[in-house]
């Protein structure tokens, strides 16, 4: 038969099984005190009967087990609880029981030939084993079977003592035979159920951990799918906000400016609601260039940016259409409201002190502002506010002019003049 012990070294879950077998073994140790007294009240019973010989090894043997036991027993108490240290102990103290059983069952051989003639010799005899038998084989739920089985090996001969009174040998012999094989079946079925058991355990066992490993990998990789596609969304995101980003200033560049001019006319056109949007333009910047250099312009420009920022209401939102000319489209207000926002900006940016020009200068801007009705086309849109900025540069810059204000003759004078 296998040994258990391979299947349980590193394992700390078999905690039914490994108390299976400390009850196994604590009953063992419990029958060592009730063996020695059996065994001397055998050993004086026989004393006079029996061949000193054959006596002798029968002592010597059983003491020899009985030692044997008692030091495997001696070394589970001493050694570490964990199940692996209690099934490397379960095979041998299971040998040294049945061991025991089996010199009970042999003390027969040992008597005197000329005693066996005695019934009530043999009586006290199956008596002294029975008992001991009984301390050997409670070591399962099984016992109120091994009860019927002792009551049957008692019975039988007792009634036939009544009965006759004579020639009881054959059924002794025939009672210790029976005796023997119930217990090695017994202890041999429990070591199989036992080992089975276990076996079944670290079946599932490791089946469960392939399982958990399994489970652990799908959620690693799982884990990394999700980071990949943030990662992956993220770079989509960081390359459309390049795309319709404008690299010197950092706002929102001509590209992102058409796709928010589709997206603000259709919602107009599902809502009927009116939106407007202004052309902005710094007044006299081809002077700044020429004065102080280009990098001085990039540098107004990106402050125009920064000022414009903190300056616009919330809602609106600023777009570079080129050179020194933006756009700004305003969903929630109205031409007038718009024009009014950006006359206040206006005049705080003509007080505003740019960083890299002179104290003394004094930069000022220009708008033009167009009301968009629901349906209108936004290049449309678009030259309507370029007209109402030219308008607002003729008119001497520095100001504010609404499309709306403007008479058509107008519009399309500015139109060519630019």
């Amino acid at each position: 038969m296998k040994p258990v012990l391979p299947l349980l070294q590193d394992d700390a879950g078999w905690r039914e099984e490994a108390d299976l077998v400390r009850y196994f073994i604590d009953i063992a140790y419990r029958s060592i005190p009730a063996v020695i007294c059996s065994v001397s009240i055998l050993v004086a019973f026989m004393y006079q009967h029996a061949l000193p010989l054959h006596l002798a090894v029968w002592v010597l043997l059983f003491g020899l087990v009985e030692w044997r036991l008692w030091w495997v027993i001696r070394r589970f108490r001493r050694a570490d609880l964990h199940p692996g240290s209690v099934f490397q102990h379960y095979t041998a103290v299971r040998d040294c029981v049945l061991a025991d059983c089996l010199l009970w069952g042999a003390a027969m051989g040992v008597m005197d030939a000329h005693l066996l003639d005695n019934p009530y010799h043999l009586l006290l005899l199956l008596w002294l084993t029975g008992i001991f038998a009984l301390l050997c084989i409670m070591v399962a739920a099984c016992r109120d079977i091994h009860a019927l089985f002792f009551v049957a090996f008692w019975g039988y001969p007792l009634c036939s003592l009544l009965a006759h009174g004579q020639r009881l040998e054959l059924m002794v012999l025939a009672g210790l035979l029976l005796y023997l094989a119930a217990q090695w079946r017994f202890v041999s079925r429990f070591h199989r159920t036992l080992f089975d058991t276990v076996k079944l355990r670290h079946d599932n066992q490791s089946m469960m951990q392939s399982l958990v490993e399994l489970h652990v990998q799908s959620a690693l990789k799982r884990e990394q799918l999700e980071q990949q596609q943030r990662a992956l969304t993220e770079a989509i995101a960081e390359r459309q906000r390049l795309l319709e980003c404008d690299a010197l200033t950092g706002c929102y560049n001509q590209r992102a400016l058409r796709r928010q001019l589709d997206a603000h006319a259709a919602d107009s056109v599902a809502s009927g609601r009116v939106w407007a949007l202004a052309m902005l333009d710094l007044d006299h910047f081809k002077q700044v260039n020429d004065s102080f250099g280009h990098q001085a312009g990039d540098a107004v420009l990106q402050q125009l940016v920064q000022q414009l920022s903190s300056l616009l209401p919330p809602g609106l939102e600023l777009f570079r259409y080129g050179g020194e000319e933006f756009v700004i489209l305003a969903t929630g207000l109205d031409e007038a409201d718009l024009a009014g926002a950006l006359d206040d900006i206006r005049h705080t940016l003509a007080k505003a002190r740019w960083e890299a020009l002179p104290a003394s200068w004094q930069q000022t801007v220009s708008a033009g502002v167009v009301a968009c009705q629901p349906g209108d086309p936004v290049n449309h849109s678009l030259q309507l506010a370029d007209m109402a900025l030219y308008a607002a540069k003729h008119q001497g810059r520095n100001r504010v002019c609404l499309a709306s204000m403007l008479a058509t003759p107008a519009l399309e004078r500015f139109s060519r003049s630019g």
